[in-house]
């Protein structure tokens, strides 16, 4: 199974996506708590000057209002007053002591209430003033287009004259209502791009943080694939042999590789081991002087086949001999695997120079696999899963080397292992080792 595929690796993008959720319904939830103490404060501040402007107005206006030489009311100071030609509405109401209210004035009659409501709020002014002039008195009311507005009146007496005057002042209880809403639509679409944001955000944060236990698990599944690959053949050996029951004679030959096995199957492990530490940062390869060669030569003679024929010349090179030694056993045991279609051929082992070269007689390059040998799971004829190769590319990027498989002349493969050489002089060449 593959790693984005387990149940682990589920459970981790399960936990994202909930801290992701959990992160905008947060946000969310402070946007909107935030986004209604704004629009709130915002909405009783314009209702408060909306109250100061309407009992300004009325105010101002009460004390402007005049008589003329006939005591009749004189209404030019009013009209011309800055604060009757505004965006509030106004009204001067007159009656005399029996008599129905008038308009005298009338400005922005849309914002004031009918005719009826318009008195009964002048005879409430009136009346709450108790003959004090100026006396204001405010209401919310609807106006004729039925809209919610506030007003405020103040009253006016003169001495010698029986007639009473009021003044209404309207205007939306609200003020400036649009730039209101325009702040209530600008919260609204700023809040939701910061959930989104925020959303956005930690859902990055959360697949950075995850990155780490995701390549873990990644390579702690490739180890438990490698583990199964390499350790397949050597366990399958073993229990052939523990099962056979040999006679008498064979049994000192039978433990002798059954010990031969078990020792191989420990090399493995520490070996897969090794890597999985190194991947994981917990430790890192060994870099020692070693003979290729000889190391080379001593991986050929623990495969025991009779078939691996080996040509070594001293080559110095700085690595890890467990590493390396794994990656000599993989090239020999692809050989020998896809070798097998002739026994009698021999499965040839050229070290020199820092090389490491593993030549078969087999079938040679398969096709499948040719564009990439090295791959971790590429398989080719013989149906297995390609790991041992990719072990091998493993091992020699991390010794600064790399890995080859080509066809060879006359048929067959060549893989070959190449490592920098150690920066020191070895005597020179001997002959050959067969």
């Amino acid at each position: 199974m593959s790693a984005h595929r387990s149940p682990a690796v589920a459970r981790l993008q399960r936990a994202r996506w909930f801290l992701t959720a959990l992160a905008a319904v947060i946000t969310a939830a402070a946007v909107l708590i935030f986004g209604f103490v704004a629009a709130t404060i915002d909405a009783h501040a314009r209702e408060t000057r909306a109250d100061d402007q309407v009992e300004r107005v009325a105010g101002g206006l009460a004390r402007a209002i005049q008589q003329d030489d006939k005591s009749a009311l004189d209404l030019s100071t009013v009209m011309d007053d800055e604060l009757a030609t505004g965006t509030t509405a106004v009204a001067v109401l007159m009656r005399k002591p029996g008599e129905p209210w008038k308009q005298a004035h009338t400005y922005q009659r849309s914002l004031l209430p009918d005719d009826s409501e318009i008195a009964t709020l002048a005879t409430q002014v009136e009346d709450h003033s108790e003959t004090v002039i100026y006396a204001g008195k405010r209401f919310t009311a609807t106006d004729i287009t039925g809209r919610t507005v506030t007003l405020a009146g103040s009253p006016v007496f003169w001495d010698g004259w029986d007639a009473t005057v009021v003044i209404l002042a309207g205007a939306e209880t609200m003020a400036d209502a649009g730039e209101h809403r325009t702040l209530v639509w600008e919260l609204a679409i700023s809040g939701a791009l910061l959930v989104l944001l925020s959303a956005a955000v930690t859902y990055l944060l959360a697949g950075r943080s995850q990155a780490q236990a995701l390549r873990l698990l990644a390579e702690h599944e490739q180890f438990l694939s490698d583990a199964a690959h390499e350790l397949r053949t050597p366990l399958t050996t073993l229990k052939l042999l523990t099962g056979s029951r040999p006679a008498p004679e064979e049994v000192p030959q039978t433990l002798a590789e059954a010990q031969r096995l078990a020792d191989r199957m420990a090399r493995l492990v520490t070996g897969l081991l090794a890597r999985a530490r190194m991947q994981a940062g917990i430790a890192e390869p060994e870099r020692t002087l070693l003979r290729l060669d000889q190391l080379a030569e001593m991986v050929a003679e623990e495969a025991g086949d009779e078939r691996i024929a080996v040509t070594a010349h001293p080559t110095v090179v700085l690595g890890d001999p467990q590493l390396l030694s794994l990656a000599i056993r993989n090239m020999l045991e692809n050989g020998l695997t896809h070798g097998a279609v002739n026994r009698s051929a021999p499965v040839e082992v050229h070290v020199a120079e820092g090389r490491v070269s593993v030549r078969d007689h087999g079938p040679g390059v398969d096709p499948v696999m040719s564009a990439s040998p090295f791959d971790r799971g590429a398989a080719g004829r013989s149906g297995r899963n390609g790991i041992g190769l990719a072990l091998v590319a493993w091992v020699a990027q991390t010794h600064g080397g790399n890995a080859s498989i080509e066809p060879a002349a006359g048929g067959g493969a060549i893989a070959t292992l190449w490592l920098p050489p150690a920066d020191i002089t070895v005597g020179g060449p001997v002959g050959a080792r067969h």
